[in-house]
């Protein structure tokens, strides 16, 4: 059989979504709009946990970069996760990838934040090989929530629907 839908696919190279996170405080975990029938989602920042409890890190000069590329992929699942929620569970309904902003806790010598932040987007890969990747901003941040390694946000585009969601 082959791997037709966004989880399909993910689960077929052995990823597979988590429950979407609850929020840690008050906040809605995404909001969208719809407008000139298109629908915008904008999904909150999610880090990397796993059961409730963040992956902790910093990015140094010395650090091995596989430990902070395994959180931006838990963050991505948890991002996804997230957006399954605002697509009324069918992230096939995704047409659109519009902006990642990725945060790397690091120290101010760190200098490698693409390359945490690309195997984020190689988990957008999977699950959308056929819309083209997003913009998307890395920055280095001295903090995060419970120290976690990475922080991400997602911006799409979806079909438009007639969710009471939005």
């Amino acid at each position: 059989m082959t791997a037709v839908t966004p989880e399909q696919r993910l689960a077929a190279s052995g990823f597979d979504l988590p429950k979407a996170p609850k929020p840690k405080g008050h906040y809605a975990p995404y909001s969208c709009v719809v407008s000139s029938g298109i629908k915008l989602v904008s999904i909150s920042g999610q880090t990397c946990r796993i059961d409730g409890v963040a992956m902790q890190g910093i990015c140094t000069e010395q650090v091995d970069l596989e430990k902070p590329r395994v959180a931006a992929r838990v963050a991505m699942l948890n991002t996804l996760a997230a957006l399954k929620l605002a697509c009324e569970d069918e992230l096939g309904q995704v047409t659109h990838l519009a902006r990642l902003r990725g945060f790397v806790r690091s120290n101010d010598g760190f200098t490698a934040h693409t390359a945490v932040l690309d195997a984020a987007s190689e988990i957008l890969a999977i699950a959308f090989p056929g819309l083209s990747l997003p913009a998307r901003t890395a920055v280095g941040v001295s903090s995060l929530p419970d120290r976690a390694w990475v922080e991400l946000e997602l911006d799409v585009h979806t079909l438009p629907d007639s969710s009471p969601m939005c």
